[in-house]
């Protein structure tokens, strides 16, 4: 046997011992009702890098909301904001948590001009003051989250608007559902600790430990506070 097939031969034997697992973490507030948006993230002893998404994660901006409300990404990921109502839009980088004490990861402010289908049938801007119409302008943008951690997103024109983005230095992450569960795939086997954050929190959330294995984990955790209810 040459020394290539030597070499993809150990290669081999060393994927098959890398086995990789499922953790599902349900997550309820303080007065126990399931906890949605609340972003869960594997650390292990043996930091690993996490891959950029292959392609641009979109946001849009609709019915003034951001949709999602809560997007996550890995660190390097771009992000594509795109307009879909009728009239001009802010995307603005914000401090994050309780009373904006947590500087955004990323700074950013961009426009996003009306969206042209919306605005030909009829779509209208709520506040009077708000900018002209511009129906043949751009609607969408992409910025790339080249820093790890919390960033807020606001509208200048529309106050109302809150989003949240929060960028991953870990390939195993995840978010949780209206039933306040997570689920995070290819979790490779060996002690962890799942560490959580929500932009309501007013101190760190206690961390989960879960040993990985080929059998999928499952553990619940509760919330020290209740998030605020948006509209």
């Amino acid at each position: 046997m040459n020394k290539n097939a030597l070499a993809l031969l150990a290669l081999a034997l060393v994927a098959g011992l890398a086995r990789a697992g499922t953790v599902q973490l349900t997550i309820t507030d303080k007065d126990g009702k399931p906890a949605p948006d609340v972003v869960v993230l594997v650390q292990q002893t043996v930091k690993a890098v996490p891959s950029p998404a292959a392609k641009p994660v979109v946001i849009t901006q609709e019915g003034l909301r951001f949709i999602p409300f809560l997007t996550v990404v890995p660190v390097g990921s771009t992000l594509r904001f795109i307009n879909k109502d009728g009239y001009d839009h802010h995307v603005r980088a914000t401090a994050s948590g309780p009373l904006g004490s947590i500087a955004p990861a990323k700074t950013f402010e961009l426009r996003l001009d009306a969206d042209p289908i919306a605005s030909a049938r009829g779509g209208t801007d709520p506040y009077p003051s708000g900018p002209a119409k511009k129906p043949s302008g751009t609607s969408t943008a992409d910025i790339k989250m080249d820093q790890a951690g919390p960033i807020g997103l606001s509208c200048h024109i529309h106050g109302s608007m809150r989003g949240q983005v929060y960028v991953a230095d870990t390939p195993w992450f995840g978010k949780t559902d209206a039933k306040g569960v997570a689920t995070i795939e290819g979790v490779p086997d060996g002690a962890a600790q799942l560490t959580l954050w929500h932009p309501d929190q007013l101190q760190d959330q206690p961390a989960v430990p879960v040993q990985v294995s080929a059998t999928p984990v499952s553990a619940n955790t509760q919330l020290n506070f209740v998030p605020r209810r948006r509209r």
